[in-house]
């Protein structure tokens, strides 16, 4: 009677906590290729960068002189690289598309952060950080784009131009 109590909790318990193992290790394990894949692509440029983060299939990475923005999207087995020169651009803020319930809720559908060049023939660069069609939730991708559109608009500051006093 014992043992078969035991049989029945142990696998009752089992039947809980495995499941929550394999996604944990299903997701670990996703992040990890994306992890190795853009240290692979990011080491043969040769720049080397003071602030740099991965989430779902992308790679986002300022170089130590502020000067070269990398976005790397991995889409299937193809990788969509692009290194953006902070000098080129003017101006960078948040696009969101949000929308309505009908409960008076509000949620995001996408949210991007577009970068303005300065020269007018340049096709504004906008990197998608969520997209309701892509991922079916949220995962502070707010916060995420806030924090990089701060540290852009701290590294596109212009110089001030000082005029020397005769």
């Amino acid at each position: 009677m014992k043992t078969s109590l035991v049989v029945i909790s142990t696998l009752l318990i089992l039947s809980v906590f495995v499941p929550f193992i394999i996604f944990i290790y299903n997701g670990a394990k996703g992040t990890i290729s994306v992890k190795k894949q853009s240290n692979i692509l990011i080491k043969d440029n040769g720049i080397i960068y003071s602030t740099k983060e991965i989430w779902r299939k992308n790679f986002i990475g300022i170089s130590n002189d502020n000067k070269i923005l990398t976005y790397i999207h991995f889409k299937q087995d193809i990788p969509f690289i692009a290194n953006i020169s902070l000098i080129e651009v003017k101006q960078c803020h948040v696009v969101g598309n949000y929308k309505n319930s009908g409960n008076k809720a509000i949620s995001i559908k996408n949210l991007d952060l577009e970068l303005v060049f300065k020269s007018p023939g340049k096709p504004n660069f906008i990197i998608p950080f969520f997209n309701i069609d892509d991922d079916l939730s949220e995962d502070f991708e707010l916060q995420r784009i806030e924090n990089w559109q701060a540290l852009i608009k701290k590294a596109i500051v212009e110089p001030q131009i000082v005029k020397m006093a005769s």
